[in-house]
């Protein structure tokens, strides 16, 4: 896919793959999150974010603050501050060499519901965390989620919220809830990625979603993004025409990029295929045609 750099109001209106004119005329105008995670793990997500950013194609950054391009990413990101928002993306699966509690995901999951896990660590943890990201930005995250979903866990959970509540009293982030789309079974994606996204949800979307109701924290209604990064950029863009099309108000679409570099990073290919793709005018092209505002 040839990479362009359309600016937000710039873009061609045609039919991309599914979408044709009746599709369209069914759907409303929808705003959705689209969120970049993974904000200060290596430099090159920093640029890819910051691009996209500039070209009006995302709406908020979720910041690993342990990450080692963390600190320089926060500067630049704090001149940003009026077109995102920025959360904390809180890890306890990455080892920066920071954390008490730092498992492997597999692991992690199972001492979480064997109810294993340390709450003093875990709660010295997020405080740390919020700290971090405090001191650089210089305010209080606008919302709060989880590097792999981590958030939404058993005993996780609780002590996050313990945490927030003693920490945060009027003004409060948001939380993302991990929800699957609305008619997931339904959409036009491989049966592997609806059940990757079922599953992501099961682990403790709805048991989060009683906590926040509880203390009057927002959310958002479903997770869009989910998937195997194992794509081309066009399969990619067939799957954000499939999440675009089923997507409700308020929902929020994950997103992984970075651009090209030598980092030392599993995912760096699926990152760099998924920014060809945000940064192009196709993209802009589907989010005019299936009436998404991504701002």
């Amino acid at each position: 896919m040839e990479k362009k750099h359309a600016g937000p109001d710039e873009g061609i209106h045609q039919p991309l793959y599914g979408m044709t004119a009746a599709r369209q005329a069914q759907l409303a105008w929808r705003r959705v999150c689209v969120c970049v995670d993974d904000y200060g793990l290596h430099e090159g997500i920093n640029l890819a974010a910051l691009d996209l950013a500039r070209l009006g194609r995302i709406s908020a950054v979720s910041c690993l603050v342990d990450g080692p391009a963390w600190l320089a990413g926060a500067k630049a990101l704090k001149q940003n501050e009026a077109r995102l928002e920025t959360g904390l993306h809180l890890n306890f699966t990455e080892d920066f060499g920071q954390n008490l509690v730092v498992q492997p995901l597999p692991r992690l999951i199972l001492l979480a519901y064997a109810h294993r896990l340390d709450r003093a660590a875990l709660k010295q943890d997020i405080r740390r965390q919020l700290d971090h990201f405090e001191s650089a930005m210089a305010r209080m995250p606008d919302f709060i989620d989880g590097h792999q979903h981590v958030h939404q866990l058993p005993v996780i959970r609780n002590v996050l919220l313990d945490v927030l509540n003693e920490r945060y009293q009027s003004d409060k982030p948001w939380l993302r809830a991990t929800h699957p789309p609305r008619a997931w079974t339904k959409l036009a994606l491989p049966p592997s990625v609806k059940l990757k996204s079922w599953f992501i949800g099961r682990l403790g979307a709805s048991a989060l979603g009683r906590l926040a109701k509880q203390s009057s924290y927002w959310q958002n209604n479903h997770l869009l993004g989910v998937y195997g990064f194992d794509v081309s950029e066009k399969r990619y863009l067939h799957n954000l025409e499939a999440w675009f099309g089923d997507a409700t108000d308020g929902d929020v679409l994950m997103c992984h990029p970075s651009v090209p570099g030598a980092w030392d990073d599993p995912l760096l290919s699926a990152r760099n295929r998924e920014y060809e793709v945000l940064s192009s005018d196709a993209f802009l092209a589907l989010t005019k045609w299936a009436k998404i505002k991504t701002g």
